[in-house]
């Protein structure tokens, strides 16, 4: 059945992902969390979420939901404003040993014949430099990544648990009032 060879290879390419704008001005981190799956799903079976945070506090939020089936995709974004005492907590994460020493994000090896995939990566700004790290979680059969990817990426789930926890309390928090804008480029990888 054609369906079988076709969808895993239209996953992966979400999950890979391609490059969007370029952010016209420094960014402190930029954060991206994608699931996919090859399984039916009553929603999507495509979403995904980045996260900029700029020097003087500002967030800049992008959501993606895809139907695949139908092709659809749905972006919406929004935006708000960390204060000091809150980007203070953000650099102490991003400074930790644990996350400066992480190897850089190996890519997951495509096609990809996983049940459901999830990453998380984040892009880090030090000095004129960007530090590029994240894991990949999967169900089902593994990406074809030789063993040393797949152990540095459990490092990195590891090491980016403070990371991750922030960003979904950020995320989620009503009291930084986030508000919808209209966004009609993409300035987040996904």
């Amino acid at each position: 059945m054609r369906i079988n060879f076709v969808l895993p290879l239209v996953l992966a390419a979400g999950l890979v992902g391609h490059a969007a704008e370029p952010l016209p001005e420094p960014f402190i981190v930029r954060i991206s969390e994608q699931w996919s799956t090859l399984q039916p799903t009553a929603g999507p079976n495509n979403v995904g979420n980045c996260l900029i945070v700029m020097p003087d506090g500002r967030l800049h939020l992008e959501l993606r939901r895809q139907e695949f089936f139908d092709g659809r995709v749905v972006w919406t974004t929004y935006e708000s404003a960390l204060d000091g005492r809150e980007i203070g907590i953000l650099r102490s994460i991003l400074d930790h040993a644990a996350v400066r020493t992480l190897r850089p994000f190996a890519q997951p090896v495509v096609p990809m014949n996983s049940d459901d995939s999830q990453a998380f990566t984040a892009e880090i700004v030090r000095g004129s430099q960007v530090q590029r790290v994240g894991y990949l979680t999967w169900h089902g059969i593994a990406p074809n990544n030789p063993e040393a990817d797949k152990t540095a990426w459990k490092k990195a789930s590891d090491a980016l648990q403070r990371l991750v926890e922030w960003s979904h309390a950020v995320k989620s928090s009503k009291a930084l009032n986030w508000r919808r804008v209209l966004n009609p480029k993409t300035t987040c990888v996904q």
